[in-house]
């Protein structure tokens, strides 16, 4: 059973004229993996990163999972599957057809003129992953395990390959690939969590767009594998798949505690305010003080739950910002009403 994506519902009209000013630019002698040694191949586009296309929401169909499935989605929220995973040549080297994984062929080489504007540039030759349309977004790991590098994918070339790039070795005999980021916020060593943020999505590398490449690989030898598997009614064309590799059987988001943060400011005796601030899931807080709705600055760094007491100054208003950081790198902020000595809370 092929695995459902739920589409919008897009006007032809606006969907020929985004495709129309958002066509793939020609590649800078990009060097991609695959292909012989002595003569890398240029492929002649990339694919085009409009939002158009299939949703990834997390509410596809549960298929039959392999032994030892574990990956859960490398975002939160839906995003738009902007190019699939090539069964027929996952390895940059083109041959004038992508496979999907549940068997359905196309023809590569641009706008699919027999489906809808929408599935334009998902297919093209020789795709080794999955691309979702991030717009400098929180990047986060599939599952646990190891990072295995942490780097451009050609250090000192900042449009070549796969860009700024994490891998994470899962210690199962899967690696994943988080490529095209802006910033990675993880190093080289670092033991990560599932739904642990790991970097910033971007355009990074050979990029026509703002989006996540991700993908999944035998760590031996490094062979690129499809996460959904194989479910045509024929043989998979690629011989290396290691099955349906999502936990529970479909893509889903990671279960993760989101931080939240409340802050409350009260009035004592004379010139002090008693500043209190809390969250759900725990975390690091840093507190500012905003003066005169001047810019904010530091007032408390890297505390946990608590309060403490600020000095005011007649004629003066203030208000405070909070920002929660959990373990996992997700942060919540909120802001308190603003005060003034002999004036009490303003809402």
């Amino acid at each position: 059973m092929a695995v459902v994506f739920r589409f919008l519902g897009i006007l032809v009209i606006a969907a020929v004229g985004a495709l129309a000013s958002a066509l793939p630019v020609l590649a800078a002698e990009p060097k991609m993996p695959g292909g012989p040694p002595e003569k890398p191949y240029v492929r002649w586009s990339y694919p085009s990163q409009i939002p158009t296309g299939p949703i990834e929401d997390a509410t596809s169909a549960a298929r039959p999972a392999a032994g030892g499935a574990f990956l859960t989605l490398p975002f939160f929220g839906p995003h738009f599957v902007t190019s699939i995973f090539d069964h027929c040549s996952p390895n940059y080297v083109p041959d004038g057809l992508v496979c999907r994984y549940d068997g359905v062929m196309k023809y590569a080489g641009g706008f699919d003129e027999t489906g809808p504007p929408s599935q334009a540039w998902l297919y093209y030759d020789g795709h080794d992953g999955w691309d979702y349309g991030l717009y400098y977004e929180n990047v986060v790991a599939s599952a646990d395990g190891k990072v295995v590098y942490a780097d451009w994918n050609q250090p000192g070339c900042a449009t070549c390959g796969y860009g700024q790039e994490v891998r994470i070795d899962h210690q199962n005999g899967i690696t994943t690939r988080y490529a095209h980021l802006s910033q990675i916020l993880v190093s080289k060593g670092q033991r990560v969590r599932r739904g642990q943020v790991i970097g910033i999505s971007g355009n990074s590398g050979a990029s026509t767009g703002e989006h996540l490449h991700w993908g999944a690989y035998l760590t031996a030898g490094f062979i690129p594998v499809d996460p959904y598997g194989w479910s045509g009614d024929r043989a998979d064309p690629w011989p290396h798949d290691a099955g349906n590799l999502w936990l529970g059987g479909a893509p889903r988001y990671a279960s993760v505690q989101m931080p939240s943060v409340q802050v409350t400011v009260n009035q004592l005796d004379g010139s002090q305010f008693a500043v209190a601030w809390k969250g759900a899931g725990g975390g690091s807080y840093d507190v500012q003080v905003i003066e005169d709705q001047h810019l904010g600055r530091a007032w408390q760094s890297g505390v946990a739950d608590g309060s403490a007491i600020f000095n005011a100054l007649p004629g003066h208003s203030y208000w405070f910002l909070v920002t929660v950081r959990n373990d996992l790198g997700w942060t919540a902020t909120a802001g308190s009403d603003a005060v003034a000595l002999g004036a009490g809370l303003n809402s």
